[in-house]
């Protein structure tokens, strides 16, 4: 499609699609009970990274689940994945979507192989991008290092590895995990989503980049 108005015609239809199901995540997702790790100590590879993020903050995800920072900008993220290589989040004209996750969030553990099934069958279209940010880490809780979790389950994703203080998951609003993000070509917020099996990746990635075709 080649049209803005069009796009968001699409946008808001699948959104519409989400809205009963948002409105009952707040009752099952797990919430933090805080952003960053309890545990500190930056011996650990996995501890924290210093990704350096730009632009202003988005507002807080409600507990509602219903979007409240529709149309904003989404900050920029520039990182490095647990082996050292540069990931980042910016405006490159390629919409994008955006994965947080928590090693210790049982729904995240289910979220993170069900999304990797459908890669190993299904191909992301090269005008989308996907991103993951390992975020919220604690080595004093389960299922630490990440790293080991997301290798065990051949996480195709690139990741950014998040600071001590979650500071790239906090600048998207922080909400109940897994928690999605998604961006349209210019950068802009779309909508945010919160809970395990709340994605359909299909449709997702098929909405985003008709938005860019033509």
């Amino acid at each position: 499609m080649t049209s803005r108005t069009q796009n968001s015609s699409n946008a808001k239809t699948l959104l519409i699609w989400l809205g009963g199901a948002v409105a009952v995540i707040g009752l099952v997702a797990v919430v933090i009970s805080g952003a960053g790790g309890s545990s500190g100590g930056a011996d650990h590879p996995d501890l924290q990274g210093d990704p350096v993020v730009t632009g202003d903050f988005l507002q807080q995800f409600p507990s509602t689940g219903v979007e409240n920072s529709a149309g904003s900008p989404v900050p920029e993220v520039s990182g490095v994945d647990f082996d050292g290589n540069p990931v980042s989040i910016v405006k490159n004209g390629k919409p994008k979507m955006l994965l947080f996750l928590a090693h210790w969030c049982p729904h995240c553990r289910d979220e993170v192989p069900e999304v990797q099934a459908y890669l190993e069958t299904n191909t992301i279209p090269d005008e989308v991008d996907f991103i993951s940010v390992a975020t919220s880490i604690d080595r004093g809780r389960v299922n630490f290092p990440p790293s080991s979790w997301l290798e065990g389950e051949n996480w195709s994703v690139p990741v950014i590895l998040d600071s001590a203080g979650s500071e790239a998951y906090v600048a998207y609003g922080a909400g109940a995990f897994p928690f999605w993000a998604m961006v349209d070509a210019d950068g802009n917020l779309i909508t945010r989503v919160s809970g395990a099996g709340q994605v359909d990746l299909a449709a997702w990635s098929a909405l985003l980049a008709d938005s860019v075709a033509g």
